[in-house]
């Protein structure tokens, strides 16, 4: 195999689902209900994605926007999540994959992908660094409000996706998802799969079980 087992060990849950971290090598994988995930993997999009029409809107730092057309006929969705990873207009991600494994399933034509905060990184903990250190603005983007305004009035479904408070900061984490609760009150809004979904904290996307059948229910913003 050519891998030196270096450490394993129980993650905290992500959004109810139980984690094992494997370091082999370089390269670190993470066990989800039995199944292996190299997070170093890279991704290409998927055959029913529309590779040449996909749309990046950002730079190194910032994802504001990814719009990516399917070979469907159906409506177009917003799914808001809390921060991109990797993916552009080149490459998929784990999480993104996921994303739009459901949405072809459910007969979408264009998933458009964006985020509470637009700062790339994999790991959520720089996003609360940047919050704490009086930089929320940074975190969030400067365009990506305005954006999100303007495609919550372009598409038909808003699917809200960011998951649990993972890096400690719950009133301000709190307090950014107000913020886009009131730029997408008024639109038909849903969340995916089951558990702990109808709160402040719908199921992130990349814990979404997507060979297992699940199904979006409508969501109703807590007050």
């Amino acid at each position: 195999m050519g891998r030196v087992l270096l450490c394993v060990q129980i993650a905290p849950a992500v959004d109810g689902v139980k984690i094992f971290v494997v370091f082999l090598s370089k390269n670190l994988y993470i066990f989800e209900w039995g199944c292996v995930v190299n997070m170093e993997q890279t991704y290409q999009y998927k055959w029913f994605v529309k590779n040449d029409e996909i749309v990046f809107n950002g730079d190194t730092k910032n994802r504001h926007l990814l719009r990516i057309p399917l070979k469907n006929e159906g409506n177009k969705v917003l799914v808001i999540m809390k921060n991109p990873s990797k993916a552009n207009e080149e490459i998929s991600d784990l999480t993104i994959d996921r994303v739009l494994t459901f949405c072809y399933g459910e007969d979408y034509s264009e998933v458009n992908i964006m985020n509470l905060y637009s700062y790339y990184s994999t790991d959520a903990g720089k996003i609360a660094d940047l919050i704490k250190n009086g930089q929320e603005d940074i975190a969030i983007g400067s365009e990506n409000d305005n954006i999100m305004k303007s495609m919550v009035q372009e598409v038909d479904d808003v699917i809200v996706a960011w998951g649990s408070n993972t890096f400690g900061l719950t009133k301000q984490y709190k307090n950014r998802i107000k913020q886009v609760i009131n730029i997408i009150k008024g639109k038909t809004l849903y969340y995916v799969q089951e558990n702990n979904g109808q709160g402040w904290y719908p199921r992130h996307a990349q814990v979404w079980n997507v060979n297992s059948g699940i199904k979006k229910y409508p969501w109703t913003p807590p007050r």
